[in-house]
C-alpha cells in the first residue's frame, strides 16, 4: 500500500473515489436514509477534486481516501475489503504530516469511527446536532 497526494484525479480515479464514498457511507452510517447519501453524491463528485486529496492504493487501484479543507478533515473512507489494514490509521498519519491541527465531525451514533479517530489521538471538542440529518455529532480535533 501506498499514499500520495491526489491532484486532477481522472475520470476513471473520481469513480473510484464516489463508488468508495457511497458504499462507505452507506455501511457506516445506517441510522441515516439511504437516499440521503445518494442526493448528496452530485455535490460530492464535484467538490472533491477542489479539496486535498491524499489516496491509498494498491496495484493502481484507489482503496481508501481521505479529502481535506484546509485542516478541516471532510472524510476518511477505505473500501469495504481493504478495511482492518491500516489503510485509515495511514491516510491519517499522511494528514498529520502535513498539519499542524486537524479538525472534523463524525456522527456518534457512527461507534467504530468514534473509537478510531479516539485511537488516533483526536479528542471530542464539542458535540452539536448535523442539521441535514438531524444526528448528534462530534467535533473531534488533533493538535501536533
Amino acid at each position: 500500500m501506498e499514499t500520495q497526494l491526489l491532484q486532477r484525479p481522472t475520470k476513471h480515479q473520481l469513480d473510484q473515489l464516489m463508488d468508495i464514498w457511497l458504499n462507505g457511507n452507506l455501511a457506516a452510517h445506517p441510522f441515516v436514509r439511504p437516499d440521503y447519501w445518494r442526493k448528496q453524491a452530485p455535490d460530492v463528485r464535484i467538490a472533491l477534486p477542489q479539496a486535498q486529496l491524499i489516496v491509498a492504493t494498491t496495484d493502481d487501484q484507489i482503496i481508501g481516501f481521505i479529502g481535506l479543507q484546509g485542516s478541516d478533515i471532510a472524510g476518511v473512507f477505505v473500501r469495504d475489503d481493504a478495511q482492518q489494514h491500516g489503510v485509515g490509521t495511514a491516510l491519517l498519519d499522511a494528514a498529520k504530516q502535513q498539519h499542524h491541527r486537524l479538525q472534523l465531525s463524525v456522527y456518534v451514533a457512527n461507534r467504530s469511527a468514534v473509537s478510531f479517530y479516539h485511537h488516533s489521538d483526536f479528542h471530542v471538542h464539542e458535540q452539536g446536532i448535523d442539521k441535514t440529518t438531524n444526528q448528534p455529532e462530534y467535533t473531534m480535533r488533533w493538535r501536533r
